[in-house]
């Protein structure tokens, strides 16, 4: 293997750094949105633990570490976010290693790493505090360990305790978010796989019992007793169909370009279009040269990676074969954005194993370089849609905080209290009334429709144009992603007209 030069190293550092500032700057700037409220309010607020309910919302190892941070620290976007950043330390770190140990040439290493980490759906979801990002994280690491222990310059000696380690990370990815649950039963299999064909010389039944039981009795264990209550009606999210599943998982991946790009390159639509549908092409085409051309793969490295990519590739399509004959014979739904983060988290580390692999043909170095230009691409696109104000998701929550604040404001003002909310926002605004106890708001509840004559809504207006001009609602604040706060001039409830300047939030 190629030494790498300390600056190379410091390059791959300074980015992971850069990634973890970003990701924890966002997570006390975002505003709380309504997944993140609802499993707060049902599985962390509460003062007796609540983690052991089974809702798919409750993502168990982040609802438990999320309810021990509510405990210590008063509510706040960081503290709710706690457990998700613990998960995106994980995650940068195994991305990190990973990236260093499959690619020798530092362009390929960077991108690698920056595709892994700074893709806008991945970037979501080490933030929002949910379990995709812990899950991505242990996944990510069970893989890491074991191909650091069979590397070609790494002692034999470590393979077990790297098995047992791998084990355990798999059972936490599991207990993080229950939809990993089949993608981590394929990446342990082919991790013992890739061991035992490794070390030949050691009983395969000790490999096996090192990679499935620590992580059968972790699971076991912590999580048995949710799974075992947990109702297939839960599993309700999710696609339709495969062309809906790699659909969603390509629009968030490209989403979005910053305004001021948008303004001068035209790449938007074109390099998503393009870029996929040729990656595509060009990885059968590298994989049938690697197929064709594997006896001349004499070198440690070029072996080693020549086994490596088998782990993510029939983990990843062993994993969506099983959701899709589940959807078929239990109608389960497929992964779904969301639910599919695993697929770009494996499918990027295919295409980097695939870009690194020496195939020592004219043929193999000409799809090296446009398998890395492709990864060049795919980085560079995707550094320039990082933003810092909203999840894609809930990109009608961005401004939930300051929703709150001007509410806030007519309540001590005005004694505002007779509030209507459209179900985007009820959840995050009940969040930011238990976190500051100063108003005498009632809880907020949604409704299938606004109900007519209340003091004030909160709206968003996309949804609700017609009602509001149909009820002369008059909008008194409105964000920039949609959502107003509009009073009714005919409902005072015995209070006298009030008006007030709603707080500057630098707009």
């Amino acid at each position: 293997m190629r030494v790498t030069t300390a600056s190379e190293r410091g390059i791959l550092i300074a980015l992971a750094a850069l990634a973890m500032a970003w990701v924890v700057l966002r997570a006390g700037v975002q505003a709380i949105t309504i997944d993140e409220a609802v499993s707060y309010t049902n599985f962390v607020h509460p003062a007796q633990p609540a983690f052991w309910q089974a809702y798919a919302n409750n993502h168990l190892l982040h609802s438990m570490l999320s309810w021990t941070f509510a405990r210590v620290f008063n509510p706040s976007h960081l503290a709710v976010r706690a457990a998700a950043l613990i998960g995106a330390a994980i995650y940068i770190c195994a991305s990190y290693f990973l990236s260093a140990l499959i690619a020798q040439r530092l362009l390929l290493r960077m991108f690698l790493f920056i595709c892994l980490v700074f893709n806008p759906l991945m970037l979501d979801f080490l933030v929002a505090a949910r379990g995709y990002g812990l899950a991505s994280g242990f996944l990510l690491s069970a893989i890491s360990v074991v191909a650091y222990a069979l590397r070609p310059d790494a002692k034999s000696s470590g393979i077990l305790k790297a098995c047992i380690a791998a084990s355990l990370c798999i059972a936490l990815s599991f207990m993080s978010n229950f939809s990993f649950a089949f993608v981590d039963a394929a990446t342990i299999v082919m991790l013992y796989v890739w061991a035992s064909a490794h070390d030949s010389g050691r009983s395969r039944l000790i490999l096996a019992a090192a990679c499935f039981v620590p992580g059968i009795i972790l699971a076991g264990l912590v999580a048995g007793p949710v799974i075992l209550q947990l109702r297939q009606s839960e599993l309700n999210y999710g696609a339709a169909s495969l062309k809906e599943t790699f659909q969603s998982l390509a629009d968030d991946s490209f989403y979005q370009l910053r305004p001021r790009v948008q303004e001068f390159l035209f790449i938007d639509a074109l390099v998503p279009g393009v870029l996929l549908p040729v990656a595509a092409v060009l990885a059968g085409w590298r994989l049938s040269l690697l197929v064709i051309h594997s006896h001349t793969l004499r070198k440690a490295q070029g072996s080693f990676l020549a086994t490596f990519i088998t782990v993510p590739l029939a983990a990843s399509a062993a994993a969506v074969g099983v959701h899709w004959v589940l959807f078929r014979v239990l109608r389960i739904p497929l992964p779904k954005d969301r639910t599919g983060t695993y697929i770009v988290v494996l499918m990027t580390l295919f295409a980097g194993i695939l870009a690194a692999i020496p195939i020592p043909t004219q043929a193999g170095e000409i799809t090296r370089r446009a398998m890395t230009a492709l990864l060049v691409i795919a980085g560079s696109y995707f550094l320039l849609c990082v933003r810092l104000n909203y999840f894609k998701e809930w990109r009608w929550d961005a401004d939930t905080d300051k929703l709150y604040s001007v509410l806030a404001a007519y309540n001590h003002t005005c004694g505002l209290t007779d509030i209507a909310v459209n179900w985007r926002y009820d959840a995050a605004l009940n969040f930011y009334r238990n976190a500051s106890a100063a108003e005498s708001f009632p809880e907020f509840r949604r409704s299938s429709e606004l109900p007519p004559r209340r003091r004030a809504y909160v709206i968003y207006e996309p949804e609700d144009h017609d009602f509001l001009a149909n009820h002369n609602l008059e909008i008194v604040y409105r964000t920039p992603y949609d959502a107003a706060i509009a009073l009714n001039p005919e409902v005072q409830n015995g209070q006298p007209e009030c008006r007030i300047t709603p707080p500057d939030h630098g707009r």
